[in-house]
């Protein structure tokens, strides 16, 4: 929990408990103008001067709750996005195996759901805390006042009340933690159909899909089911305990009323301040209920991350080798041999061989992507641990944002228009771009879906060439173009990263024809061909 709390503003926080603790000061002043007031006989006089008191009360806490409430909106959006950009950059830090053993949709909506979970605890502290010592201090010298027996038996009533609810929140603590992990099941089956929608059109499995969202709907109902059979039970003990207060409260001012006194004064008091009470001891045991949930949920999404290490990036070598590799997905998978890789700064290296051998394997290794069991990763003679090399890794499986052209190409860097311009029309796109609404500014779709595997592909190699780093990663850069296509492509790549040091895969001969040095992948073993 202190990693979030550095993130949130701790200003806004000060800010909203002052405010909140004004409110709660103005909110039981109300209880205490209707008990010195509202004493029998009522006159005129007391009448007006119980209005103005109640008037200027309710000012005040109309005036705090609005300022308040301003502060928590604000703040709750600057710290949820302070708290989601920390996780992102965990998420960041995950190794591929982390990745591949789990579902993105499960991380994001445990990461949503931590956020939410925290902000939530720390609005209810903000509203809790001070105005339930307020309020407590407020009856408990009201009681006393009038009854010392009175003041012990609600005292005990109060925290029995929240004992018990803690109790019970402890042992539903298991229920809780089994309701996530279905929530996040659902939300991770879901996301993934609604975010492979074009698959779901093109193979014509819509009811698959429908099928498998409703049985994990149904068992994320079952235990939802559970859950609040449990919560039910428990706020029932809770609020019958509350509710006891009043019936005490109520006994003992009869008992006053029996004896001659004047019994008005702390029955007002009590069915205005019992009320506020309640509602305070419930957020305080909403708290601890929230930091329960929260650290159960908090722990099962930092258990993604155990083991990450953030890594630096190498953008200076002059060497970089492979020896003695043997690598494998799984146990049973099939073992890539990688006797010996050698890449020199300046070097141009196609990697061929048939599909499935291991050639993006090899990339994503020298990537850094995946860590070696066996084998070795030398950067200028050192073995690296918690680093890899600065680069650009041009995919065949191209993943535009769902942002414009303009934020896709440039990623945040300040390149004129003229340079991007000339780049579409080298990549054979101009025609293409002037046919777009908003040019740059049009928003390709989620993962490029409006765009063309082709325009994708090219759009991927300008982006590449934009980023302007020392080493390129190819994975089958042509794969999706045609022959007029490839050649504007290998056209700019020798134009561009002629003075670049970069690896190719492909199939291409004129592809490969761009490169001085040749590996080759047979029966999963990478060896280089020495070519005169």
């Amino acid at each position: 929990m202190k990693e979030l709390i550095k993130v949130i503003s701790k200003k806004l926080l000060l800010w909203s408990i002052v405010f909140n603790t004004i409110y709660s000061i103005a909110d039981y002043g109300e209880a205490f103008a209707l008990s010195y007031f509202g004493t029998s006989p009522l006159t005129l006089d007391k009448i007006i001067k119980l209005t103005v008191a109640v008037v200027i009360a309710y000012l005040i806490m109309l005036i705090t709750s609005k300022i308040a409430s301003y502060i928590d909106n604000v703040n709750e959006v600057k710290s949820k996005t302070a708290i989601q950009k920390y996780y992102f950059e965990k998420v960041q830090s995950m190794t591929m195996e982390k990745i591949a053993e789990t579902h993105t949709g499960y991380i994001h909506t445990l990461i949503l759901e931590v956020s939410d979970l925290f902000m939530n605890l720390v609005w209810l502290f903000s509203i809790s805390v001070l105005p339930l010592i307020i309020g407590t201090t407020s009856i408990l010298l009201m009681v006393c006042k009038q009854s010392i027996i009175t003041g012990i038996i609600c005292l005990v009533i109060g925290f029995l009340a929240v004992y018990l609810k803690y109790k019970m929140m402890s042992k539903k603590q298991k229920y809780d933690k089994q309701v996530r992990k279905e929530k996040s099941r659902y939300n991770a089956t879901f996301i993934d159909f609604v975010q492979n929608i074009i698959t779901v059109r093109k193979l014509n499995i819509n009811e698959f899909c429908k099928n498998k969202i409703s049985k994990n709907s149904e068992r994320y109902l079952k235990t939802t089911k559970v859950n609040e059979i449990k919560r039910s039970y428990m706020n029932a003990v809770f609020t019958g305990l509350m509710n006891l207060l009043y019936v005490v409260v109520l006994i003992s001012t009869i008992i006053m009323v029996k004896n001659g006194e004047d019994g008005l004064p702390y029955l007002l008091f009590y069915m205005a301040a019992l009320g506020k009470l309640y509602i305070e001891l419930n957020n305080i045991v909403k708290l601890i209920d929230i930091t329960v949930r929260f650290k159960g949920a908090k722990e099962q999404l930092d258990n993604y991350f155990k083991g990450s290490t953030k890594v630096e990036l190498i953008d200076k070598y002059n060497n970089v080798k492979l020896t003695n590799v043997i690598f494998s997905y799984t146990k049973d998978s099939t073992k890539i041999k990688i006797p010996e890789f050698i890449l020199n700064k300046g070097d141009k290296i196609s990697i061929m061989g048939e599909s499935g051998q291991g050639k993006t394997t090899t990339m994503n290794i020298l990537a850094g992507l995946f860590p070696l069991s066996k084998g070795e990763l030398k950067i200028d003679g050192k073995t690296v641990m918690n680093k890899r090399l600065d680069l650009v890794f041009v995919s065949q499986e191209v993943d535009l944002f769902d942002l414009s052209i303009r934020d896709n190409l440039c990623l945040g860097k300040e390149i004129p228009e003229e340079k991007i311009m000339q780049l579409l029309d080298e990549a054979g796109l101009m025609n293409w771009y002037k046919e777009l609404p908003n040019g740059l500014e049009t928003i390709v779709g989620e993962k490029g879906i409006k765009l063309s595997a082709g325009q994708k592909q090219r759009l991927n190699l300008i982006r590449g060439i934009l980023i302007d780093k020392e080493l390129y990663f190819f994975d089958e850069p042509t794969s999706n173009l045609d022959i007029v296509s490839e050649e504007k492509i290998i056209s700019m790549i020798k134009k561009y990263l002629n003075n670049k040091t970069y690896v190719i895969i492909t199939h291409r001969p004129k592809i490969k024809e761009l490169c001085n040095r040749h590996y080759v992948f047979e029966e999963h073993m990478m060896k280089e061909v020495i070519t005169l």
